[in-house]
């Protein structure tokens, strides 16, 4: 055919039918494209929206346990060198910011209010993802909880603050495992996994109560400024207390209290060779039944090899100089003036057995002295709350200075 002449009335039409078959082909494709980037972009949306509703409709950004795990996230890698673990007889008792500016121990508290102890080793798991401490501190204090006395605050103040991880997760699923089938001292524990992995399906409700507060809407949150170690109205109170009912006799932990112990010993003994453990047993005003079951779990971390410090013995009590008319906010938890002859007894302790660098003048510990104005600051006008404890009826009165 030459180039002059008309081409075929079929054949236009069927290169016609051609070229809109390859058009149609196209924008198909270009619709299906467009499809799944909008799909892609709405559940990337989605999951940023639900991310900060979750932080949202969570435990309150005030809540000491939450700021807590947040400042320790926030750390700078590989700074902490000593990393404490317990209940709040952890973060009340050990001022992370003094042990630094008076031994230069840089160290860290991650510890909640009740935790039970069977948490420990996913924490000390947390804590080695960015930190490579030498010595891990365990208070023993939890050992004398039997099942029933667990609530469902006590499993949240961990695993709700937990970063999301497979470890989270084994510790969620640690929890039901202990728990066996109770609901604890309030009955409020469920064991619907889902209710715990996304903590919005129980915080969600917390607008309607009236609870919220600005802090919990900004996308950086409050965040504990003194390295685990917890400020609040109590660090400045005092309420006289009974001595210590001691004892050196022996009862049974509860099973679910020896099985934890045991979990977290077969998890020390598994920690490479250049770890250290230390147990503590913080000063307390004991109670005469407890002291048994701390002999107990004190005797079995001996056996396993372990050291392990009982603050509660007269001897101690003597050489701390506890004066339980002044030391104490109440009968588990010391103030301040407390709190300081504590840390400064251990922190010479681990400063005297442990290997430890000082880091004081090093620049990248600034945090540490920082940390420890703000300690000063706070505690700079003294006890403020004064409560006198009747010991026989037991009823304190308040007065405030």
């Amino acid at each position: 055919m030459s180039r002059g002449e008309e081409l075929p009335a079929h054949f236009v039409v069927q290169y016609f039918i051609m070229g809109k078959n390859m058009e149609t082909k196209e924008n198909r494709t270009v619709t299906k494209t467009r499809i799944i980037l909008g799909i892609l972009v709405f559940l990337i949306c989605a999951g940023v929206v639900f991310a900060y509703l979750s932080k949202v409709f969570s435990m309150g950004d005030s809540d000491a346990n939450r700021q807590t795990f947040k400042a320790f996230y926030a750390e700078e890698e590989n700074t902490v060198d000593v990393a404490y673990f317990g209940t709040s007889a952890s973060n009340r008792y050990f001022i992370n910011p003094k042990a630094f500016h008076d031994q230069g121990i840089s160290s860290f508290t991650l510890a909640t209010m009740g935790m039970p102890l069977f948490y420990v080793p996913n924490l000390i798991d947390e804590v080695n993802k960015t930190q490579d401490p030498e010595l891990y501190i365990i208070e023993l204090r939890w050992v004398d909880k039997e099942r029933d006395q667990i609530t469902d605050a006590h499993i949240r103040r961990v695993t709700d603050n937990m970063k999301m991880s497979e470890n989270r997760i084994d510790a969620i699923d640690k929890s039901f495992d202990y728990m066996d089938g109770s609901t604890g001292m309030l009955g409020d524990i469920t064991y619907n996994k889902i209710e715990y992995v996304m903590p919005i399906i129980k915080y969600h409700g917390r607008l309607a109560q009236e609870n919220m507060t600005p802090g919990d809407f900004k996308l950086t949150s409050s965040k504990n400024q003194t390295k685990g170690y917890v400020l609040s109205p109590s660090t400045t109170k005092q309420v006289n207390q009974f001595m210590s009912r001691l004892s050196e006799e022996r009862q049974p932990l509860s099973d679910m209290a020896e099985a934890a112990l045991n979990e977290v010993l077969d998890y020390c003994d598994s920690l490479p060779e250049d770890k250290e453990v230390l147990f503590v047993l913080s000063p307390y005003s004991v109670k005469k039944p407890q002291m048994p079951k701390f002999n107990t779990a004190m005797d079995m971390v001996k056996e396993r090899g372990y050291t392990v410090i009982n603050f509660n013995t007269p001897e101690m009590y003597e050489e701390l100089d506890i004066d339980w008319d002044h030391d104490f906010y109440n009968s588990k938890h010391v103030n301040y003036i407390g709190a300081e002859k504590y840390t400064s007894w251990l922190s010479e302790y681990i400063k005297e057995n442990y290997d430890l660098e000082d880091h004081r003048g090093d620049s990248r510990y600034e945090s540490w002295e920082t940390a420890y104005e703000a300690y000063c600051d706070y505690v700079k006008d003294g006890i403020k709350t004064i409560g006198h404890k009747d010991k026989i009826g037991g009823e304190v009165t308040i007065i405030k200075k």
